[in-house]
């Protein structure tokens, strides 16, 4: 038992220690924290990335990659600091109302989607597949919340 306790304390060392190595070998990686943090939603962004509109042609996504690097975050969302960020992912669709045309069914991968994200504001992203043509298929923020 104590043994099993001294090594999930060392594991949970090793975690926190992994911002500040990556601060000092010269990689600046964006701060993403998990929705149920503590902080309040004042000090980051909110990113909702579960929810879409099927009849809309929204599909959710799950981000995969932040600032063009790999990140396995929640695929529900998370917090992100402020500032412009770039995202992209993997989508999943619905497609009882925005089918897939039998003219182009190659789906092609989707441009990073950039975003300027202010502090409280809460933005659902979600993946815009409406148009015949899948090359015109996109990343989206289809709300934004602000916090008053």
């Amino acid at each position: 038992m104590q043994r099993a306790l001294i090594k999930l304390l060392a594991g949970m060392l090793v975690l926190t220690a992994l911002p500040v190595s990556a601060q000092l070998t010269g990689h600046n990686q964006t701060l993403v924290l998990p929705l149920s943090t503590a902080l309040t939603g004042h000090e980051m962004a909110r990113v909702v990335t579960s929810s879409g509109r099927a009849a809309d042609c929204l599909a959710p996504v799950a981000v995969t990659r932040i600032d063009g690097e790999m990140r396995s975050v929640s695929a529900l969302g998370f917090l992100i600091e402020p500032g412009i960020h770039t995202l992209n992912g993997k989508a999943t669709l619905d497609t009882t109302y925005c089918p897939l045309s039998e003219a182009n069914p190659v789906i092609n991968s989707a441009a990073d989607l950039e975003v300027d994200f202010e502090p409280g504001g809460t933005y659902h992203i979600g993946y815009f597949h409406a148009s015949a043509n899948t090359e015109e298929w996109k990343l989206v923020v289809w709300h934004i919340e602000k916090s008053p």
